[in-house]
């Protein structure tokens, strides 16, 4: 059996986390397709939930973070765009190539990596553009070290 699955266009992970003066949420969309191919006929839902469990994030303090999952995809960063008011998104390109209880999973699709800093008691200071948001956010977000994003499941 040979199915192509298409991605849902919603993050498939996310993760919040407050560091005292600021909240930080992460949220990760892949789109594209999938092909699934399994020798039985058994649900490979589980399977393809693997897509998006232990995604982990590093080196948030930088212009290129690191994504990686147990999966193995390879993730390849092709640029950043900051996004008014707080969010920088991350955006490339991932290769999926897995398999498990015999489903195997491949494809290669885009993802975004958004991550939004909004600092408590007090108004969300203007930014305007990435150099200002790394100069207000890249400490903070280096101090976080690393983060494991929640898979949210496929239907």
């Amino acid at each position: 059996m040979a199915v192509r699955y298409t991605l849902p266009d919603t993050p498939i992970a996310a993760a919040s986390a407050d560091i005292g003066h600021v909240a930080v949420d992460l949220a990760l969309t892949l789109s594209g397709h999938v092909m699934v191919t399994s020798t039985s006929s058994s649900d490979v839902g589980p399977v393809l939930n693997r897509i998006s469990e232990g995604v982990f994030i590093s080196g948030l303090g930088t212009g290129e973070p690191s994504v990686t999952c147990p999966a193995k995809h390879r993730f390849t960063q092709v640029e950043s765009t900051f996004e008014h008011p707080a969010t920088m998104v991350f955006s490339g390109v991932s290769v999926i190539d897995f398999g498990q209880d015999g489903v195997d999973v491949i494809g290669d699709v885009e993802y975004k990596l958004a991550v939004t800093v909004t600092p408590h008691n007090r108004e969300l200071e203007p930014q305007n553009d990435a150099d200002q948001w790394f100069s207000r956010n890249g400490g903070t977000l280096a101090s976080i070290g690393a983060i494991v994003l929640i898979g949210q499941g496929f239907d």
